[in-house]
C-alpha cells in the first residue's frame, strides 16, 4: 500500500517538475520588449530664488506612469545586456513662498534613454544596473506681490544622468514583471527619484 502512494505522488508531481524545467528551457531574455510601469517619483528642489529674495528647499512625491522599448541580448547562461528608451509623467508642484512672491515648479513629460546589464540569479530571474540620460519638461512660476512687477511662467527642459538597478523575473515565456528603483542629478539643485513595478511583453 505505501508503494501505491508513492507511486501516486511521484505521478502528481511529474507534471509539475516537467512544466518549471520546460518553462526554464523556453525562457530567454533576448529579444524586443514593450511595456508599462506604475512609479512613485520624488522631486527634490534646493536653490536659491534671486527673484523673491528666497530659497526653495522641498522634496514631494506622488504616483505617476511610463511605457518603454527596449531590446535585450542574452549572452550565454549568466549575462543579459540592453538599451531601452521611455516616456512618461509624474510628480507633484514644488512651491515656496517669501514677502516678495509666490515660486513653483511642476514636472511634467519626461523621457529617457539608457543601457543596462545584468546577471541571471536563476534561468528566469535577472539582477541588473542601469545608467543613461533623462529629460524633464518643467513648468517654473514666479508671481510677484508687487502689481507693478510682471509675473513670470516659463516651461523648459532639464537634462541629468540616470542610473539605478532592478529585479526582473519571467514569469511565462515573453512576459516579465520588474521592479525598479532609479535617480537623476538635473543640477543645479534639482533632483529626482522612482521607484517602479512594471510588466513587459518580449517578442
Amino acid at each position: 500500500m505505501k508503494s501505491l502512494y508513492l507511486i501516486a505522488g511521484a505521478l502528481a508531481f511529474a507534471p509539475t517538475a516537467a512544466f518549471a524545467q520546460s518553462h526554464e528551457e523556453k525562457t530567454t531574455f533576448t529579444g524586443v520588449k514593450v511595456g508599462a510601469s506604475v512609479e512613485y517619483r520624488w522631486a527634490d528642489a534646493e536653490y536659491k530664488l534671486p527673484r523673491i529674495a528666497s530659497k526653495i528647499d522641498e522634496n514631494k512625491g506622488s504616483l505617476g506612469y511610463r511605457a518603454h522599448i527596449g531590446y535585450d541580448a542574452q549572452i550565454g547562461s549568466m549575462l543579459v545586456i540592453g538599451g531601452e528608451a521611455g516616456i512618461g509623467r509624474g510628480g507633484k508642484t514644488l512651491k515656496t513662498s517669501s514677502p516678495i512672491g509666490d515660486y513653483s515648479l511642476k514636472p511634467r513629460w519626461s523621457w529617457d534613454a539608457s543601457a543596462r546589464a545584468g546577471i541571471l540569479a536563476a534561468p528566469t530571474v535577472l539582477l541588473y544596473g542601469r545608467a543613461g540620460y533623462s529629460w524633464l519638461r518643467v513648468r517654473e512660476k514666479t508671481d510677484f506681490r508687487d502689481s507693478a512687477l510682471k509675473d513670470l511662467n516659463t516651461s523648459g527642459t532639464e537634462k541629468g544622468f540616470l542610473y539605478g538597478a532592478g529585479i526582473e523575473t519571467a514569469i511565462s515565456p515573453g512576459v516579465f514583471v520588474r521592479a525598479e528603483y532609479d535617480r537623476v542629478n538635473y543640477g543645479d539643485g534639482f533632483k529626482s527619484s522612482k521607484a517602479q513595478l512594471g510588466i513587459s511583453v518580449g517578442f
